[in-house]
C-alpha cells in the first residue's frame, strides 16, 4: 500500500474529541479506574489500525531515538515469532511497560480502561470495561448510558476519517479497510 499525503486534519480533530471524552469520563469514574502510567494490562495482545492511525504511528516511531527504533523493531520481530507459535504476545510498542508513542497512541487505546458501549453480536447493548476497573461493591451501579464511550459510534467515525484519509491519494476502498500490525508499521517505520 502506497503511503498517504493526505491531510491528517480530519484525525486530529477526532483524536481531540475522543480526548475530551476520555478525560471527561476519567474525571467522573477517577475512584473506580485503576488506569496509570505503567500499567499494560491492556496492552497485551498485537492491535492492527487503519491506514490513517498507521500514518500517525510512523511518524511517532519516525521521531523516537534510533535506539528505542531499534528496541522496537526487535519486539516486532518478537512479537512475530510468539503469534506464529500461538503464544501470547505485547504490544510491540511497549517498553518497560509503557507506551514508546503514548502522544500518538491509536483511538483504541485512548479509550481503554473506560466503560465501553457497544451492541454485542445478539443485537443487545452492553458495556465492557477493563476488568482491574470498576472493581468496589456496586460500582457499576453508576454507570449510565450518557456517561459511556459510545464504540460503535466511535468506530464508524474513525471508519469514515479512514476512508476520506485513503481516497484522497488513490488508495482503492478495499485497501483503506485492511488493518495494519503494529509490527508492520514498526518495520516499514524502521527500515534503514
Amino acid at each position: 500500500m502506497k503511503d498517504s499525503v493526505n491531510d491528517h486534519s480530519a484525525y486530529h480533530t477526532l483524536i481531540e474529541q475522543v480526548s475530551e471524552l476520555s478525560a471527561r469520563l476519567t474525571e467522573r469514574y477517577h475512584t473506580h479506574l485503576n488506569c496509570r502510567a505503567g500499567c499494560s494490562a491492556c496492552c497485551h495482545h498485537h492491535l492492527s489500525v487503519f491506514p490513517v492511525e498507521a500514518a500517525q504511528i510512523k511518524e511517532a516511531i519516525a521521531s523516537l531515538p534510533a535506539e528505542t527504533q531499534q528496541t522496537l523493531k526487535r519486539q516486532a520481530a518478537a512479537v512475530r515469532e510468539r503469534e506464529a507459535r500461538n503464544e501470547p504476545v505485547a504490544c510491540p510498542l511497549l517498553v518497560n511497560d509503557r507506551c514508546a508513542i503514548y502522544a500518538a497512541r491509536p483511538v483504541i487505546c485512548r479509550t481503554q480502561g473506560l466503560p465501553l458501549l457497544y451492541e454485542a453480536a445478539d443485537g443487545h447493548q452492553e458495556v465492557d470495561f477493563c476488568p482491574l476497573n470498576f472493581t468496589a461493591e456496586h460500582a457499576t451501579e453508576e454507570l449510565d448510558e450518557a456517561h459511556l464511550v459510545p464504540l460503535d459510534t466511535l468506530n464508524l467515525k474513525l471508519a469514515a476519517v479512514n476512508l476520506n484519509y485513503c481516497r484522497s491519494p488513490g488508495i482503492n476502498d478495499d485497501e483503506a479497510f485492511q488493518r495494519i500490525s503494529m509490527a508492520d508499521i514498526i518495520e516499514q517505520a524502521t527500515r534503514s
